[in-house]
């Protein structure tokens, strides 16, 4: 048995998945693999920052709604346009939209609204120094920069500045292929009747909403308590996947079949069982290529579990720096006690009031609800018996309120 920090030492040797190309379309939340280059210059010419007219700015020096300039205006250039035979010479102006090339000669682009059209003549209210209104080629994006560094995550903002820079794709860690299965012959697929003496897998379907909330899809599979069957679906399973998780069967009793299974399949632990509570029962194992974790069946140990050992796992794997869950500071409304050896979990809510975060236990309520309403996990770590109401701990973030999915 060790320690939850080393348990997360251990999760942080997991290998990322091989890199792989990935359309820009489906590469949001994603971990850039290597550092990533611009291929082309944004903008790749100079273009207008403003609807009005391209000049040379020596024309209207000192123009002024009292000391009007009048131009003629010899052409018209719009965004996407080839600047063709539009050229800017003293004397003369080309209309010019937002995002149209500057035309040769033009030195300044003045905005509409210091403008009158008068036929094909346009009369200049203001003055308009070199460079006004101008976007200059590259000053966006210049080829050959690196636009996304390695490890950095692919959020809307980033992909669309790596469209910007030329790109169709990019060079990331894909997303794993997982199963989820849930063990027991106690258990029914939820919406199913439920007997007496039966359960409904719930397990099953908080994890796969885990999951989908850090953007991976899950499959589902839920298997009765054989021996025989068990090693055979297990088998099956961990040659289509990159991850299998495992709820329920961690124990020691005649019927906690899952290790078993596990060790009839050879698989290598990297670590059984954490000090932690809820969620001790808890393994890690590889069987080739594919990491396993095999989660305890109670709800808050299998839950606690799933989000301070299991996702971490994911997340690692996705390629991640920032693998565990955030931490926060809270102050405590009600002492907690713990068991002196391990590190103990316990649901909180949070709540503002000033400058102060506090958190409030959930140990009145009944566990699911508890699971249902917490937004943070407060820890008592190893070595500490309790923290009094009044004094800060360490809670693990895992509400949506604080856990932004692609952070």
């Amino acid at each position: 048995m060790i320690s939850l920090s080393e348990a997360h030492q251990q999760i942080g040797m997991l290998q990322t998945l091989t890199p792989a190309a990935v359309a820009l379309e489906k590469a949001l939340g994603l971990v850039c693999a290597e550092d990533t280059r611009a291929v082309s210059n944004c903008p790749t010419v100079d273009s207008s920052l403003k609807d009005g007219f391209a000049v040379v700015s020596a024309d209207i020096v000192g123009a002024s709604p009292m000391r009007p300039v009048t131009l003629s205006v010899v052409g018209a250039l719009h965004a996407g346009d080839d600047t063709g035979g539009s050229e800017v010479i003293p004397g003369t102006a080309v209309r010019i939209m937002t995002g149209a090339p500057i035309p040769p000669g033009a030195t300044a682009v003045l905005a509409s609204e210091f403008s009158e059209v008068d036929g094909e003549k346009v009369i200049i209210r203001a003055d308009a120094r070199p460079g006004r209104n101008i976007l200059f080629g590259g000053s966006d994006v210049q080829q050959g920069q690196v636009v996304l560094a390695k490890d950095e995550v692919l959020t809307p903002a980033r992909l669309g500045l790596l469209s910007a820079a030329g790109l169709a794709e990019i060079t990331c860690y894909p997303l794993p292929k997982i199963a989820i299965a849930a063990t027991g012959s106690e258990l029914v697929w939820p919406g199913e009747p439920i007997p007496p003496g039966k359960v409904a897998a719930s397990n099953m379907i908080t994890a796969a909403a885990e999951l989908r909330r850090i953007g991976v899809a899950a499959s589902t599979v839920l298997l009765r308590d054989n021996f025989d069957l068990l090693q055979e679906q297990f088998g099956r399973l961990v040659h289509d996947v990159d991850v299998l998780i495992t709820c329920g069967g961690v124990l020691d009793g005649d019927k906690d079949l899952t290790m078993q299974a596990m060790e009839a399949l050879g698989m290598k632990k990297i670590f059984h069982r954490v000090r932690m509570g809820p969620g001790k029962g808890a393994c890690l194992g590889k069987i080739g290529g594919t990491v396993v974790f095999n989660l305890p069946g109670g709800p808050p140990s299998n839950h606690v579990a799933l989000l301070l050992l299991a996702l971490p796992g994911v997340r690692k794997l996705m390629g991640f720096a920032d693998f565990l869950p955030p931490k926060l500071r809270v102050m405590m409304s009600e002492t907690l006690t713990g068991p002196n050896g391990w590190t103990q979990l316990v649901y909180g809510k949070t709540r503002q009031e000033g400058d102060i975060l506090f958190a409030d236990p959930l140990f009145t309520r009944r566990r699911l609800e508890a699971m249902a309403v917490a937004d943070i996990l407060v820890e008592i770590p190893e070595g500490c018996n309790n923290v009094m109401a009044g004094d800060w701990a360490m809670a693990w973030l895992i509400s949506p309120t604080f856990m932004n999915i692609f952070s």
